[in-house]
Order: structure tokens, then C-alpha cells, then sequence
């Protein structure tokens, strides 16, 4: 089924909200692609009856894209990392475990004092933390806290 370059403006601005839902991306650059396959309808170089060709430059240039962000523009946008660049607001806070944290299992702690009214995160650790144990913040990764065991 072919569709106007409207309706294709109309899933790309979809899958552009939806990315703001579903965060992770991927979905961005179907909509990208959606977008790119409305102006090359539009200019004429895919006609508004050719279903099988808006389709197929769909799905390829939403894979470029996403290839090319994933592969090469990608460590463009990524920070340094360094510890003056992070939100120091969360270090130092401490807590409890309330379910075991283990390197790459993610667990989860709940902090004494509320931050913005969350008590509960789900936390990472470089060491193994039982359920019970005291922690301290030692950085915010996203959403999740990295805790280490409070000696």
C-alpha cells in the first residue's frame, strides 16, 4: 500500500514521539527514515503509487541511519566521562540493600534520606552486596545508583 508523503511525515513524527516513551535510540531513526522517504515522494523521486519502492527506501534508509549512528557518529555525542562532567548530587548518600547487588546483576537499594522523593534505586556494585548491608553512593549511572558497601 503506497501512502502520501503526509501520512509518511505523520509516522515519522510518531516514531520520533514514541522515542520519548520508549527511550533506547533505535525507533529514532525509523522515524528519520520515515521523514527522508516523505521528501523524496515529495520531490518526486519516488512516486506516490509505488508502494514497493517507498517501502524498501523506508527500511534502508531508517538501517543507515542507524548504522551510521551506531558504527560512526555515535562517539561524537559521548561524553568524556570525567568526574567533573557528573551529577555529584546523588555521591555520598547512603543507604541499605534491599535486594542483593552483584557485579553485572543489577539490585536494589533503598536510601536513607529520599532524593526528589525516591527512596527505592535500582543500583550496580563492582563487589557483591548482601541484602541488609549499609551502602554509600559512589556515582548515579542514568537511572541506575553504582553503590559500594559501607565499611
Amino acid at each position: 500500500m503506497a501512502l502520501s508523503p503526509l501520512v509518511w511525515i505523520a509516522v515519522g513524527v510518531a516514531c520520533l514521539g514514541f522515542e520519548i516513551i520508549a527511550p533506547g535510540f533505535v525507533i529514532f531513526w525509523f522515524g528519520i527514515g520515515a521523514l527522508l522517504t516523505s521528501a523524496v515522494i515529495f520531490i518526486g523521486l519516488i512516486g506516490s503509487d509505488n508502494a514497493t519502492a517507498q517501502w524498501l527506501f523506508f527500511f534502508i534508509s531508517s538501517l543507515v541511519c542507524l548504522l551510521a549512528w551506531h558504527f560512526y557518529f555515535k562517539k561524537y555525542f559521548k561524553g568524556s566521562g570525567d568526574a567533573e562532567e557528573r551529577d555529584p548530587t546523588l555521591n555520598e548518600l547512603r543507604g541499605r540493600v534491599v535486594k542483593a547487588v552483584m557485579p553485572d546483576v543489577p539490585g536494589e537499594v533503598e536510601l536513607f534520606t529520599p532524593y526528589h522523593g525516591i527512596k527505592r534505586w535500582q543500583a550496580e556494585a563492582a563487589e557483591i552486596i548482601e541484602e541488609g548491608s549499609e551502602i554509600f553512593v559512589i556515582e548515579a549511572k542514568g537511572i541506575r545508583l553504582l553503590v559500594a558497601k559501607k565499611n
